[in-house]
């Protein structure tokens, strides 16, 4: 389909953009000296496994013919605009306290009443990231321009 082709292109274009960032990561560890994986690795497995689904999409691997999809919910475009904001929040607050907004926010935009739950389950949830990527993987997350200040 028609369809299917333009969001290969799109996302494939899109994978392109951002693999070609990933040259930019700067590198604090020499090479010699680095015991995890470079943070450049993760970012460009995801990249690669959304470069093989898009190009499934494109050859209609695992996609049967289907109805016109209805229109897409207004919470999705708003969504996709908070998702946005976070990456900008990362450079400003860090990653920590932009995580921690983000999934609050996100749980209270998508129904949650409780700020006390939402903010437990994303306290849970990043200490596991962090657990995963900082203490495991020995991988670091940008500060932010407000730790900045004083560090």
């Amino acid at each position: 389909r028609r369809e299917d082709l333009v969001v290969a292109a799109v996302v494939l274009a899109a994978c392109a953009v951002v693999f070609g960032l990933t040259f930019r990561f700067s590198t604090t560890t020499p090479a010699a000296m680095m015991s995890g994986m470079g943070a450049e690795f993760f970012p460009r497995l995801v990249i690669a496994v959304i470069v093989v689904l898009a190009v499934c999409i494109a050859f209609g691997i695992g996609s049967p013919p289907m109805e016109k999809p209805a229109p897409v919910p207004l919470s999705v475009w708003l969504t996709a605009g908070v998702l946005v904001a976070f990456m900008f929040a990362v450079e400003l607050l860090g990653m920590w306290l932009a995580s921690f907004a983000l999934l609050v926010g996100l749980a209270r935009m998508w129904g949650e009443k409780s700020y006390l739950k939402s903010g437990l389950a994303a306290i849970g949830l990043l200490a596991v990231i962090y657990l995963v990527f900082v203490r495991v993987l020995k991988s670091n997350f940008p500060g932010g321009l407000i730790a900045g200040l004083w560090s």
